[in-house]
């Protein structure tokens, strides 16, 4: 075993617990300059007794049923590729328990370079909570813009749409009970959980504001992801710029 490659695996996994072999190969190239194959930084952290927790099973929030006449058709169609910056995002709600009460993270996701592009987080999850999150992105609308969405009550109100319709946005739903029509959004919230706030359990209400609001920032300017060419989000899409 090469002593090098062994510190930088036990630095990069003391930092944090969650890595798993794919993170730790990253950051490794990024960091250090260390180029390893996968099954090598797989044997390295076998043998330095280094794994990464494993990801709870994401259950998807129960929601109040909605009504039908106000959805949309789905456009996506599981069709997550997305060549331009705001030509397609996806946004969702999730619960976050917390000792004195539960926080509400809505978030909408840029398909072109996985990035977090707006978020707002309350302790009610009502209309309000998806309106604030529209506001956060008013000004990077374009042209065509599809947002996609399940069909949570938020999301079939008469204010939603009439926020889709002003803007120039065009509306996408899930089919009922697919979280597949919105796989990618369901991967970051399974992240968000995963490897941040399991790691700090038993926060208030402020405690978790202040760690996603650290968590988003991380991941979108910091966190490299396979998909991206081992970019971070933020580097990805300035080769476009």
């Amino acid at each position: 075993m090469d002593n090098t490659k062994a510190a930088a695996i036990m630095s990069i996994c003391l930092a944090r617990k969650t890595r798993g072999r794919r993170q730790v190969k990253m950051v490794l190239e990024r960091q250090y300059g260390i180029s390893m194959c996968l099954g090598s930084v797989h044997r390295y952290m076998r043998i330095l007794n280094l794994s990464a927790l494993r990801k709870r099973k994401y259950r998807k929030q129960k929601k109040e049923a909605s009504n039908l006449l106000h959805t949309f058709p789905n456009v996506i169609k599981q069709d997550f590729n997305a060549p331009l910056s705001g030509q397609k995002w996806l946004t969702d709600i999730t619960y976050l328990p917390a000792k004195d009460g539960t926080l509400f993270l809505s978030c909408i996701k840029d398909l072109s370079d996985k990035s977090i592009v707006a978020y707002h987080l309350s302790n009610k999850n009502d209309v309000q909570l998806v309106m604030e999150t529209l506001e956060k992105v008013r000004s990077k609308i374009r042209p065509g813009t599809v947002l996609h969405s399940d069909q949570g009550s938020q999301y079939v109100s008469v204010a939603y749409h009439r926020f889709l319709s002003l803007h120039g946005l065009i509306g996408s739903m899930s089919a009922k009970a697919t979280p597949l029509d919105n796989a990618p959004m369901e991967s970051f919230f399974s992240i968000l959980k995963n490897e941040e706030l399991r790691l700090h359990p038993h926060l208030t209400m402020a405690q978790i504001r202040t760690v996603v609001d650290q968590f988003i920032e991380y991941y979108n300017f910091n966190r490299p992801q396979w998909n991206l060419t081992k970019l971070t989000p933020a580097e990805y899409r300035s080769q476009f710029l």
